[in-house]
Protein backbone atom coordinates (compact mmCIF):
# COMPACT_ATOMS: atom_id res chain seq x y z
CA UNK A 1 0.00 0.00 0.00
CA UNK A 2 1.17 3.52 -0.76
CA UNK A 3 0.96 5.97 2.09
CA UNK A 4 -2.62 5.72 3.43
CA UNK A 5 -4.86 8.74 3.70
CA UNK A 6 -5.81 7.73 7.24
CA UNK A 7 -3.85 5.85 9.89
CA UNK A 8 -6.02 4.54 12.72
CA UNK A 9 -4.52 3.92 16.16
CA UNK A 10 -6.19 1.12 18.09
CA UNK A 11 -4.77 0.44 21.56
CA UNK A 12 -5.75 -2.80 23.25
CA UNK A 13 -4.80 -4.95 26.21
CA UNK A 14 -6.69 -8.01 27.46
CA UNK A 15 -9.93 -7.08 25.68
CA UNK A 16 -10.83 -10.47 24.26
CA UNK A 17 -14.54 -9.87 24.87
CA UNK A 18 -14.58 -6.55 23.02
CA UNK A 19 -11.84 -6.39 20.39
CA UNK A 20 -13.88 -8.07 17.63
CA UNK A 21 -16.40 -5.21 17.74
CA UNK A 22 -13.57 -2.71 17.20
CA UNK A 23 -12.01 -4.72 14.37
CA UNK A 24 -15.36 -5.23 12.64
CA UNK A 25 -15.95 -1.48 12.81
CA UNK A 26 -12.66 -0.90 10.98
CA UNK A 27 -12.99 -3.44 8.20
CA UNK A 28 -16.57 -2.42 7.34
CA UNK A 29 -15.47 1.14 6.45
CA UNK A 30 -16.35 2.15 2.89
CA UNK A 31 -13.87 4.74 1.63
CA UNK A 32 -12.60 6.19 -1.63
CA UNK A 33 -9.09 6.28 -0.15
CA UNK A 34 -6.70 3.79 1.45
CA UNK A 35 -6.49 3.53 5.21
CA UNK A 36 -4.64 1.36 7.70
CA UNK A 37 -5.30 0.33 11.30
CA UNK A 38 -2.32 -0.06 13.60
CA UNK A 39 -3.46 -2.35 16.42
CA UNK A 40 -1.11 -1.94 19.36
CA UNK A 41 -1.54 -5.04 21.53
CA UNK A 42 0.26 -4.37 24.80
CA UNK A 43 1.34 -7.99 25.45
CA UNK A 44 -2.17 -9.31 26.10
CA UNK A 45 -2.46 -12.64 27.94
CA UNK A 46 -6.17 -13.46 27.46
CA UNK A 47 -6.35 -14.37 23.77
CA UNK A 48 -6.76 -10.84 22.40
CA UNK A 49 -3.56 -11.27 20.38
CA UNK A 50 -4.93 -14.34 18.58
CA UNK A 51 -8.02 -12.42 17.50
CA UNK A 52 -5.95 -9.48 16.24
CA UNK A 53 -3.67 -11.80 14.25
CA UNK A 54 -6.69 -13.61 12.80
CA UNK A 55 -8.10 -10.33 11.44
CA UNK A 56 -4.67 -9.29 10.19
CA UNK A 57 -4.45 -12.46 8.09
CA UNK A 58 -7.95 -11.95 6.72
CA UNK A 59 -7.57 -8.20 6.05
CA UNK A 60 -3.81 -7.67 5.54
CA UNK A 61 -4.26 -4.37 3.69
CA UNK A 62 -6.14 -2.85 6.61
CA UNK A 63 -5.19 -4.46 9.93
CA UNK A 64 -1.53 -4.04 10.88
CA UNK A 65 -0.77 -5.68 14.24
CA UNK A 66 1.91 -4.29 16.53
CA UNK A 67 2.26 -6.99 19.15
CA UNK A 68 4.39 -6.11 22.17
CA UNK A 69 6.32 -8.82 23.98
CA UNK A 70 6.77 -6.61 27.05
CA UNK A 71 3.95 -4.57 28.53
CA UNK A 72 4.61 -0.93 27.64
CA UNK A 73 2.02 0.44 30.06
CA UNK A 74 4.28 -0.60 32.93
CA UNK A 75 7.14 1.38 31.39
CA UNK A 76 5.37 4.73 31.34
CA UNK A 77 1.61 4.44 31.12
CA UNK A 78 -0.62 5.53 28.27
CA UNK A 79 1.50 8.56 27.39
CA UNK A 80 4.43 6.21 26.69
CA UNK A 81 2.32 4.10 24.33
CA UNK A 82 1.05 7.20 22.51
CA UNK A 83 4.65 8.35 22.10
CA UNK A 84 5.50 4.99 20.49
CA UNK A 85 2.57 5.33 18.10
CA UNK A 86 3.41 8.94 17.30
CA UNK A 87 7.04 8.12 16.55
CA UNK A 88 6.44 5.00 14.44
CA UNK A 89 2.94 5.16 12.98
CA UNK A 90 2.12 8.52 11.42
CA UNK A 91 2.03 7.56 7.74
CA UNK A 92 -1.45 8.84 7.11
CA UNK A 93 -2.38 12.40 6.27
CA UNK A 94 -4.98 12.03 9.01
CA UNK A 95 -4.96 10.14 12.33
CA UNK A 96 -8.04 8.45 13.80
CA UNK A 97 -8.38 6.81 17.20
CA UNK A 98 -10.33 3.88 18.63
CA UNK A 99 -9.35 2.00 21.78
CA UNK A 100 -10.01 -1.72 21.77
CA UNK A 101 -13.12 -1.61 23.94
CA UNK A 102 -14.87 1.04 21.80
CA UNK A 103 -16.08 0.56 18.23
CA UNK A 104 -17.37 2.31 15.11
CA UNK A 105 -20.94 1.74 13.95
CA UNK A 106 -21.21 3.69 10.69
CA UNK A 107 -19.45 2.34 7.57
CA UNK A 108 -19.15 5.89 6.23
CA UNK A 109 -17.59 7.38 9.37
CA UNK A 110 -14.09 7.85 7.96
CA UNK A 111 -15.35 8.99 4.56
CA UNK A 112 -17.59 11.67 6.07
CA UNK A 113 -14.85 13.01 8.30
CA UNK A 114 -12.16 13.03 5.62
CA UNK A 115 -14.56 14.74 3.21
CA UNK A 116 -15.12 17.48 5.77
CA UNK A 117 -11.43 18.10 6.48
CA UNK A 118 -10.53 17.93 2.79
CA UNK A 119 -13.02 20.69 2.03
CA UNK A 120 -12.21 22.81 5.12
CA UNK A 121 -8.48 23.42 5.23
CA UNK A 122 -8.73 25.73 8.27
CA UNK A 123 -9.97 22.86 10.46
CA UNK A 124 -7.54 20.47 12.13
CA UNK A 125 -10.01 18.03 13.68
CA UNK A 126 -13.59 16.82 13.60
CA UNK A 127 -15.47 14.55 16.00
CA UNK A 128 -18.98 13.19 16.37
CA UNK A 129 -21.56 11.86 18.81
CA UNK A 130 -21.16 8.41 20.31
CA UNK A 131 -23.61 6.12 22.05
CA UNK A 132 -22.69 5.09 25.58
CA UNK A 133 -22.83 1.37 26.33
CA UNK A 134 -22.59 0.27 29.94
CA UNK A 135 -20.91 -2.99 30.92
CA UNK A 136 -20.67 -1.95 34.58
CA UNK A 137 -22.46 0.09 37.24
CA UNK A 138 -19.95 2.93 36.90
CA UNK A 139 -21.40 6.27 35.80
CA UNK A 140 -19.82 7.93 32.75
CA UNK A 141 -19.95 11.69 33.23
CA UNK A 142 -18.92 12.48 29.64
CA UNK A 143 -21.80 13.99 27.65
CA UNK A 144 -20.93 12.53 24.25
CA UNK A 145 -24.28 11.46 22.84
CA UNK A 146 -25.48 14.83 21.59
CA UNK A 147 -22.59 16.58 19.87
CA UNK A 148 -23.85 19.51 17.83
CA UNK A 149 -23.00 20.51 14.27
CA UNK A 150 -20.89 23.48 15.27
CA UNK A 151 -17.38 24.70 16.01
CA UNK A 152 -15.98 24.02 19.49
CA UNK A 153 -13.25 26.15 21.00
CA UNK A 154 -10.45 25.00 23.31
CA UNK A 155 -11.95 26.48 26.49
CA UNK A 156 -15.33 24.87 25.81
CA UNK A 157 -13.64 21.51 25.28
CA UNK A 158 -11.72 21.88 28.54
CA UNK A 159 -14.71 22.93 30.65
CA UNK A 160 -17.35 20.66 29.11
CA UNK A 161 -15.54 17.53 28.05
CA UNK A 162 -17.72 15.99 25.34
CA UNK A 163 -15.27 14.36 22.93
CA UNK A 164 -15.38 10.55 22.69
CA UNK A 165 -11.90 9.40 21.67
CA UNK A 166 -13.18 6.96 19.04
CA UNK A 167 -14.86 9.84 17.22
CA UNK A 168 -11.73 11.90 16.58
CA UNK A 169 -10.10 12.41 13.19
CA UNK A 170 -7.27 14.93 13.07
CA UNK A 171 -4.57 16.18 10.74
CA UNK A 172 -1.10 14.74 11.20
CA UNK A 173 0.19 18.27 11.89
CA UNK A 174 -1.66 18.22 15.22
CA UNK A 175 0.39 15.20 16.25
CA UNK A 176 3.53 17.10 15.26
CA UNK A 177 2.52 19.75 17.80
CA UNK A 178 1.74 17.04 20.38
CA UNK A 179 5.17 15.47 19.85
CA UNK A 180 6.85 18.71 20.95
CA UNK A 181 4.89 19.46 24.11
CA UNK A 182 6.78 20.75 27.14
CA UNK A 183 6.97 18.38 30.14
CA UNK A 184 5.31 15.40 28.41
CA UNK A 185 6.36 13.11 31.27
CA UNK A 186 3.62 14.68 33.44
CA UNK A 187 0.78 13.88 31.04
CA UNK A 188 -1.69 11.26 32.28
CA UNK A 189 -4.47 11.07 29.69
CA UNK A 190 -3.50 11.68 26.11
CA UNK A 191 -6.89 12.58 24.64
CA UNK A 192 -7.32 16.11 26.01
CA UNK A 193 -3.72 16.93 25.05
CA UNK A 194 -4.21 15.68 21.50
CA UNK A 195 -7.44 17.62 21.09
CA UNK A 196 -5.94 20.82 22.46
CA UNK A 197 -2.95 20.26 20.17
CA UNK A 198 -5.48 20.20 17.33
CA UNK A 199 -6.93 23.48 18.59
CA UNK A 200 -3.46 25.04 18.45
CA UNK A 201 -3.13 24.34 14.71
CA UNK A 202 -6.71 24.77 13.46
CA UNK A 203 -10.42 24.84 14.24
CA UNK A 204 -12.47 21.99 15.76
CA UNK A 205 -15.78 20.80 14.33
CA UNK A 206 -18.51 18.70 15.92
CA UNK A 207 -20.88 16.41 14.03
CA UNK A 208 -24.25 15.31 15.41
CA UNK A 209 -24.28 11.81 13.87
CA UNK A 210 -23.70 8.93 16.30
CA UNK A 211 -21.05 6.91 14.48
CA UNK A 212 -19.34 5.03 17.33
CA UNK A 213 -19.93 3.43 20.72
CA UNK A 214 -18.18 4.50 23.91
CA UNK A 215 -18.10 1.43 26.11
CA UNK A 216 -17.98 1.82 29.89
CA UNK A 217 -16.68 -1.34 31.52
CA UNK A 218 -15.12 -2.22 34.86
CA UNK A 219 -11.61 -2.86 33.60
CA UNK A 220 -11.39 0.33 31.56
CA UNK A 221 -8.67 2.82 32.43
CA UNK A 222 -11.09 5.55 33.46
CA UNK A 223 -12.95 3.45 36.00
CA UNK A 224 -10.15 1.48 37.66
CA UNK A 225 -10.04 2.50 41.36
CA UNK A 226 -6.29 2.09 41.74
CA UNK A 227 -5.79 4.17 38.61
CA UNK A 228 -8.02 6.89 40.06
CA UNK A 229 -5.88 7.09 43.20
CA UNK A 230 -2.76 7.30 41.06
CA UNK A 231 -4.40 10.02 38.98
CA UNK A 232 -5.18 12.03 42.11
CA UNK A 233 -1.48 12.07 42.98
CA UNK A 234 -0.42 13.01 39.44
CA UNK A 235 -3.22 15.41 38.50
CA UNK A 236 -1.47 18.65 39.61
CA UNK A 237 1.45 18.04 37.25
CA UNK A 238 -0.92 16.95 34.49
CA UNK A 239 -2.97 20.16 34.58
CA UNK A 240 0.04 22.41 35.09
CA UNK A 241 1.48 20.88 31.91
CA UNK A 242 -1.80 21.68 30.16
CA UNK A 243 -1.55 25.28 31.36
CA UNK A 244 2.07 25.54 30.15
CA UNK A 245 1.31 24.24 26.65
CA UNK A 246 -2.11 25.63 25.73
CA UNK A 247 -2.46 29.39 26.26
CA UNK A 248 -5.59 29.35 24.08
CA UNK A 249 -7.52 27.84 27.01
CA UNK A 250 -8.84 30.56 29.30
CA UNK A 251 -6.67 30.62 32.43
CA UNK A 252 -9.52 31.02 34.93
CA UNK A 253 -11.05 27.50 34.59
CA UNK A 254 -7.56 25.98 34.33
CA UNK A 255 -6.39 27.66 37.55
CA UNK A 256 -9.63 26.62 39.24
CA UNK A 257 -8.97 23.01 38.24
CA UNK A 258 -5.33 23.13 39.37
CA UNK A 259 -6.43 24.51 42.74
CA UNK A 260 -8.99 21.71 43.03
CA UNK A 261 -6.57 18.89 42.23
CA UNK A 262 -3.90 20.22 44.61
CA UNK A 263 -6.52 20.27 47.38
CA UNK A 264 -7.66 16.72 46.52
CA UNK A 265 -4.07 15.48 46.60
CA UNK A 266 -3.49 17.17 49.95
CA UNK A 267 -6.36 15.14 51.40
CA UNK A 268 -4.58 11.84 50.67
CA UNK A 269 -1.00 12.88 51.39
CA UNK A 270 0.60 10.82 54.17
CA UNK A 271 3.13 13.54 54.99
CA UNK A 272 2.09 16.65 56.95
CA UNK A 273 4.68 18.77 55.12
CA UNK A 274 3.50 17.61 51.69
CA UNK A 275 -0.11 18.18 52.72
CA UNK A 276 0.63 21.76 53.72
CA UNK A 277 2.56 22.42 50.49
CA UNK A 278 -0.35 21.16 48.41
CA UNK A 279 -2.86 23.24 50.35
CA UNK A 280 -0.71 26.33 49.81
CA UNK A 281 -0.52 25.64 46.07
CA UNK A 282 -4.30 25.21 46.03
CA UNK A 283 -4.72 28.61 47.66
CA UNK A 284 -2.22 30.29 45.32
CA UNK A 285 -3.86 29.09 42.11
CA UNK A 286 -7.41 30.00 43.13
CA UNK A 287 -8.18 31.22 46.64
CA UNK A 288 -11.95 31.03 46.08
CA UNK A 289 -11.77 27.37 45.07
CA UNK A 290 -9.51 26.67 48.06
CA UNK A 291 -11.91 28.32 50.51
CA UNK A 292 -14.91 26.54 49.02
CA UNK A 293 -13.26 23.12 49.30
CA UNK A 294 -12.01 23.88 52.81
CA UNK A 295 -15.57 24.71 53.87
CA UNK A 296 -17.00 21.60 52.19
CA UNK A 297 -14.40 19.39 53.86
CA UNK A 298 -15.05 20.95 57.26
CA UNK A 299 -18.81 20.43 56.90
CA UNK A 300 -18.31 16.76 55.97
CA UNK A 301 -16.05 16.18 58.96
CA UNK A 302 -18.51 17.90 61.29
CA UNK A 303 -21.41 15.78 60.00
CA UNK A 304 -19.34 12.64 60.42
CA UNK A 305 -18.42 13.64 63.98
CA UNK A 306 -22.01 14.39 64.90
CA UNK A 307 -23.16 11.09 63.43
CA UNK A 308 -20.80 8.98 65.51
CA UNK A 309 -20.63 11.16 68.62
CA UNK A 310 -22.79 9.67 71.43
CA UNK A 311 -25.52 11.95 72.81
Amino acid sequence: MNNPTVTVWCLTYNQKEFIKDALDGFVMQKTSFPFEVIVHDDASTDGTTDIVNEYAKKYPEIIKPMIETDNQWQKGGLKHIISIMNEKHRRGQYIAFCEGDDYWTDPLKLQRQVDFLESHSDYSMCFHSAKKKYETNAVAWIDCENIQDKDYDATDIFINWTVPTASVLCRKEAMDFYANLKHPERIQNYDIFIILSCAMVGKLRGMHEQMSVYRIQGEGLTYNKKALIRCTMNNPGHFMTLKDNFPIVDSKPVDDTISKVFFERAMIQDSFVKKQKDLWQSFCFDSNRFLKMTLETSVRKLKSFLHYCPI
